[in-house]
């Protein structure tokens, strides 16, 4: 049955992407209709539909069928943005940010529509929330390049800097370190006392092993907030070895801040051991295992550390 309904769900899709309405309405009704749920059918047959007045009344009843699904709001939306009821749209565009706070096509629309009744402010705000949800979400980048073209507004400076800092962590998480360096370096320009920038400067430096421009990122980071946990342990897991005393001053620190940091304990006690406390480090794998009893890593270092320095 669920081999079916994806072979059925995969035709319609096809005919959608086709834009073969015709194509799609038969699929709607002789093959996919015995699979939807009520307000999943009304909302296919609004899609389907070329008649904004007919959508409306499929959106409609996809709301009624089911008040909890953003996508139908979305929709109605914009239906009734070409239909010019524009605060009926923005209504419509607030219910779908209410039941998805982060979906920045919502926002998008919602600033278009914002855009087509004169107010640009909050078209411009719309617009920037969008793509700091999802910096590569054409639709709203060209919105915005046609508001600032077209109307003189200034850009927001927070939203430079929250942009490229966007940009520079989804460049680092998909392993692209330099490039994603770069775009924090542009965030800096506006708004050079963000610690985050700074903790992910490091964090990519930490990964490409220049241990120099890591420690001073992660030690900005650390002056612009006394508070930042991961930035003491980080620091310390970068100089570690070569310096084990200043890493312990930072482990425990971590703690400090964090009292049930696994990891920094472990950490501690690593240090410990290597610098002869083995006492004092038998003492914090007991703190990790009083939150984890079975902590595997603690179990087997406490063990020989028993029994290897404490006979």
């Amino acid at each position: 049955m669920n081999n079916d309904k994806s072979k059925a769900m995969r035709r319609l899709s096809n005919a959608l992407n086709a834009n073969d309405m015709e194509s799609a309405k038969k699929i709607i009704e002789n093959d996919v209709k015995r699979y939807l749920s009520k307000y999943e059918y009304y909302f296919y047959l609004g899609l389907i539909s070329g008649d904004y007045k007919e959508k409306l009344k499929y959106y409609d009843k996809s709301v009624k069928a089911n008040p909890e699904f953003p996508d139908a709001y979305i929709n109605r939306g914009l239906v009734k943005n070409e239909l010019q009821d524009y605060e009926g749209s923005i209504e419509d565009y607030d219910q779908a940010l209410k039941l998805d706070p982060k979906c920045s096509l919502a926002y998008n629309n919602r600033g278009y529509t914002k855009y087509k009744k004169g107010d640009y402010e909050g078209a411009l705000a719309d617009y920037n929330k969008a793509i700091l949800l999802n910096p590569k979400l054409n639709i709203a980048l060209d919105n915005k390049a046609k508001l600032l073209s077209e109307v003189c507004l200034k850009d927001d400076e927070e939203f430079s800097a929250k942009f490229y800092l966007s940009v520079g962590i989804q460049e680092i998480n998909k392993g692209n370190l330099l490039e994603g360096i770069k775009n924090l370096d542009e965030s800096l320009k506006h708004n050079d006392k963000s610690e985050i920038v700074y903790f992910y400067k490091a964090a990519a430096y930490h990964n490409l092993n220049n241990v120099t421009l890591a420690y001073e990122n992660y030690t900005k980071a650390i002056e612009l907030n006394k508070n930042m946990v991961d930035a003491y342990y980080n620091r310390g897991q970068l100089i570690m070895k070569d310096n084990p005393k200043q890493a312990l001053d930072d482990f425990v620190k971590a703690v400090v801040l964090d009292s049930k940091f696994i990891d920094a304990y472990y950490a501690i006690a690593a240090v410990q051991k290597s610098l002869g406390h083995y006492e004092d480090a038998i003492k914090n794998l007991d703190k990790i295992l009083e939150f984890e009893p079975m902590a595997v890593n603690a179990k087997a270092l406490k063990k020989l550390i028993q029994t290897k320095y404490l006979k």
